[in-house]
């Protein structure tokens, strides 16, 4: 790798010499997600010219240190040096934009898409793979309108002092709230994680390394005047606690468990659900995430879920789970498990977690790594998994209903 000054961005999810032999495998990716393969043909012709500049860019600066270490210049050597100086200028500033044009491109490649996907446009092949817990109700009241009557959400108020898509969280649901978010760290913690609370404004840097941006940048609410982002989920300020970091194998896998509140702007979902508390700009979430060796992955994908069952279990809330197909994996997934729980008033499931397993392609970015029993380094994988949210109370809240509207909470959760 070359190293004179310039800025090398490790934004890639792929090898540089990957990409230029298996453009094949990279065009297929792209193909099952639905993506342009004409992506890759950008990547490639970028990559060349900034290759092709930094080489023809290197004789020029060894003949210019060659002049200065030579002593007091003769003039035709300083006339020499100043033409040299001018074309290495004129090369630098192509070099520049070649260098921005090209981490453009690799921006714009997404994860690999593991084989045992199932492949489909959009959400055409997302597949259903499992059904647990009895359905008690089949219909019911939404739980905005039992929430409101009890007291427990305040709508009206949120939406004429911060805008649609706000909420104010009261009394019995507010303490259940954070009864069921405690409950989910604590089990996670359990299963060796660790607890953070992470920031929830973050650089875009941060984001970008995370495989959220430029994908989803709609989606996320910017501060503009300190050009900081809003977190969407805190996977992303929780892998930044390992950048450019080379872990030993005994310290993998690395568990960490994270609570914050999110925000999204949920661009492309006006019209359908927006009443309640189903689709907020702000929420809160506890998220697992997991830092581990290629050949453990699979493994702690598997226990993400099982962990996001066993929470959704204890709730007595019935669910599925769904393998998410090629179309709409996000950007930064290889593969996804989604679980939804049931919700009687909309008579259907509704996703509530999701487990990704992420390959390198964050890792990559971050300059995440693990040293082998022979001193080798190599790129972990990356995974991440929802344990709660409050989409979670709200499924409780509906499937608890009673015939006079109240709504039966564990004990453990009243105040």
């Amino acid at each position: 790798m070359v190293n004179q000054g310039w800025v090398w961005y490790t934004t890639t999810m792929f090898d540089r010499e990957f990409v230029r032999n298996s453009p094949g495998v990279i065009k297929d990716s792209l193909s099952k997600r639905g993506d342009d393969p004409k992506l890759l043909d950008s990547y490639l012709v970028h990559e060349k010219k900034w290759r092709d500049l930094v080489n023809a860019l290197e004789p020029l600066r060894a003949q210019r240190n060659q002049i200065s270490r030579g002593g007091k210049p003769t003039p035709a050597g300083l006339k020499k040096a100043k033409e040299l100086e001018k074309k290495i200028t004129a090369q630098e500033t192509k070099l520049k934009q070649a260098e921005a044009d090209f981490r453009l491109a690799q921006l714009s490649l997404p994860n690999l898409v593991d084989e045992s996907v199932p492949v489909g446009p959009g959400e055409s092949a997302n597949t259903v793979i499992a059904k647990k817990g009895r359905v008690r109700l089949t219909s019911g009241r939404p739980h905005h309108e039992l929430m409101t009557k009890l007291d427990w959400l305040d709508l009206k108020t949120a939406a004429e002092y911060s805008g649609s898509r706000f909420r104010y969280l009261k009394n019995s649901a507010a303490w259940a709230h954070l009864s069921m978010m405690n409950e989910a760290i604590r089990l996670a913690t359990r299963h060796g994680f660790k607890p953070v609370i992470p920031p929830v404004l973050t650089r875009p840097e941060t984001l970008e390394k995370a495989g959220f941006l430029p994908f989803a940048e709609t989606d996320i609410f910017k501060v503009e005047r300190d050009n900081l982002y809003l977190t969407g989920t805190s996977e992303q300020t929780l892998l930044a606690l390992a950048a450019n970091h080379v872990f030993d194998l005994k310290e993998l896998p690395l568990r960490l468990v994270g609570f914050s509140t999110c925000f999204r702007r949920e661009v492309g979902s006006y019209g359908k659900d927006v009443e309640g508390m189903f689709r907020t700009h702000q929420f809160d979430k506890v998220e697992m995430v997991v830092i581990t060796t290629p050949e453990q992955s699979k493994a702690e994908h598997n226990n993400l879920v099982s962990l996001e069952e066993k929470f959704t279990a204890s709730l007595d809330l019935p669910y599925q789970l769904v393998s998410i197909g090629s179309g709409d994996l996000g950007a930064h997934a290889a593969k996804k498990i989604d679980l939804e729980v049931w919700f009687p008033s909309q008579q259907r499931y509704r996703e509530s977690h999701s487990a990704s397993n992420c390959w390198e392609f964050q890792a990559r970015r971050f300059g995440i790594k693990y040293r082998d029993q022979n001193g080798q380094e190599h790129f972990v994988h990356t995974l991440n998994g929802t344990l709660a949210t409050e989409r979670l109370l709200l499924s409780y809240v509906e499937n608890h209903q009673r015939p006079d509207g109240s709504v039966d909470l564990p004990r453990r959760w009243r105040i």
